[in-house]
This record gives structure tokens, C-alpha cells and sequence, in this order.
């Protein structure tokens, strides 16, 4: 069995971080009245349209790219 890389784990803590903080921060800022509804909304929809503007066509990355597209569309729900 191959030993696993550790800049991987170390690569999705990072990521996972940034998510959580930035979740946190949309969510806040609507709380407070600073964002509306639909301007949170926008957030997301922005994000998607980033994801699908910079996927490119590598098949390797396009679970990757799936795999956000379909975490972000579950904030839109």
C-alpha cells in the first residue's frame, strides 16, 4: 500500500477552513441585515458561475469541480 501523502491532508484542512470561514462570514452578514437575502444568494450563484468559468477541461479535475458545484448549489436549496 502507498503511504499517503501528507500536503494532501494538509491541502483539504486548508481548504475546508476557508469554506467554513467563509460560510460563516455569508451567513453573519445576512444575519445582521449587512447582506440580503437575495445578495446572498448572489454570493452563491457568483461562486457557481466562477466554478464553471475556470473548470477547465482536465477529466481528472472535473469530479473536483462537481463535487464544489454540488456544495454550493446545496446552499442555494
Amino acid at each position: 500500500m502507498t503511504e499517503r501523502d501528507p500536503r494532501i491532508d494538509a491541502l483539504a484542512a486548508s481548504d475546508l477552513s476557508s469554506a467554513a470561514i467563509l460560510a460563516s462570514l455569508i451567513g453573519m452578514l445576512g444575519a445582521k441585515g449587512i447582506l440580503s437575502d437575495s445578495e446572498v444568494r448572489e454570493v452563491y450563484e457568483q461562486a457557481l458561475y466562477l466554478l464553471d468559468a475556470h473548470q477547465g477541461d482536465e477529466p481528472e479535475a472535473r469530479r473536483i469541480y462537481e463535487a464544489a458545484r454540488e456544495i454550493i448549489e446545496a446552499q442555494l436549496r
